[in-house]
């Protein structure tokens, strides 16, 4: 899958471009704006970014799950191993206190994620905060992403195609790693 990021400074482009989008049978659900002029967006009847697409929950939530998941299954091995209070642990126990942590870690990470932007939107936070609207378009093939960024420089010159990146999340990225723009 691959993501196209793409920035103007009037809603009205963004809107035509959301058009084009449907003409190539891309739904809402294929694509979201990220902008802070919410009220407009919404006017337009426009696909806004929701607070997962614009927060790092999901991509702090599985760092956690992780980190989360492997101290679990640590502390399960140090109780089986050292069986501290004489306590024994068999299978179901030991995948339970795993899980459990796992879970843990994720529920902080996730916490720890809402409170920060998405860190594939930091590339963008300047233009949003100066009230450029990004759209964000996902699309499962490489051809229709070509279809859609060739229709967008043909129909839509005043806007900018940013960047293109696999949909893939690197759970333990710090920032974004765009491919270099091109058509």
């Amino acid at each position: 899958m691959r993501t196209l990021y793409y920035l103007t400074d009037k809603l009205d482009t963004a809107e035509a471009m959301v058009t084009t989008l449907h003409a190539l049978e891309i739904s809402d659900d294929g694509y979201y704006i990220v902008s802070k002029d919410h009220d407009g967006v919404r006017r337009h009847h426009l696909h806004e970014a929701s607070a997962i697409d614009e927060t790092d929950v999901i991509h702090s939530g599985e760092r956690g799950a992780i980190i989360g998941g492997l101290c679990g299954l640590l502390f399960a091995l140090w109780i089986a191993i050292f069986q501290p209070l004489g306590l024994e642990m068999g299978l179901g126990a030991f995948l339970f206190v795993s899980a459990l942590i796992g879970c843990f870690g994720a529920w902080v990470g996730g916490m720890v994620g809402i409170s920060h932007d998405n860190y594939k939107l930091a590339p963008f936070h300047d233009a949003i905060a100066e009230g450029k609207y990004l759209l964000v378009v996902n699309v499962r093939e490489p051809a229709k992403a070509r279809e859609i960024k060739e229709a967008m420089h043909r129909k839509h010159p005043e806007a900018w195609f940013e960047a293109e990146d696999d949909v893939g999340i690197d759970v333990f990225a710090t920032r974004a790693e765009f491919r270099p723009r091109h058509l």
